[in-house]
């Protein structure tokens, strides 16, 4: 019988990024994750984590995340790139794009009606595209699905 679990890349910065991804976490339990995300006290604690210097807005960093997300996707074999924002998601989402890896991003980045940079990029390399907030619905087009906020701590306080 063959495995069914899945190899997931989750892709995050290491503040904000990387909490609410940790948020989502539970979502993903009983496949095999990994992350692809910047090098810092918060991450480094991470399980089966790849960290990478943060690039800002370094086009030689980015360049190098190209190279370093193919290589970690060669070991690896992702079935699943998810990520919660944090420009970081752009050399891993160009990969994965590439290599026809199924990519899904949650827009956490925005502001409500202004969307992020990454968003505005990830949103054309994304298969599936989530929004936080729903009007960002008609800011960033069609391909975009609001089913109500995935990280949400008012929410998960009413629970």
């Amino acid at each position: 019988m063959p495995d069914a679990r899945l190899n997931i890349c989750l892709v995050c910065s290491h503040g904000g990024h990387l909490t609410e991804m940790l948020q989502l976490v539970e979502a993903f339990e009983g496949h095999n994750v990994f992350y692809f995300c910047y090098d810092a006290e918060t991450t480094r604690k991470l399980p089966h984590a790849y960290l990478v210097p943060n690039m800002g807005h370094n086009v030689i960093e980015f360049i190098r995340n190209i190279g370093r997300s193919l290589s970690i996707f060669m070991k690896e074999k992702p079935d699943l790139v998810v990520s919660t924002g944090a420009e970081i998601a752009l050399p891993v989402f160009f990969v994965a794009t590439l290599l026809r890896v199924p990519r899904l991003y949650i827009e956490c980045g925005a502001q409500v009606t202004t969307p992020s940079f990454t968003g505005r990029i990830t949103y054309w390399l994304s298969q599936r595209f989530y929004v936080q907030w729903p009007e960002l619905l008609s800011v960033y087009g069609a391909r975009a699905r609001y089913e109500g906020s995935f990280v949400d701590e008012d929410r998960r306080a009413e629970l």
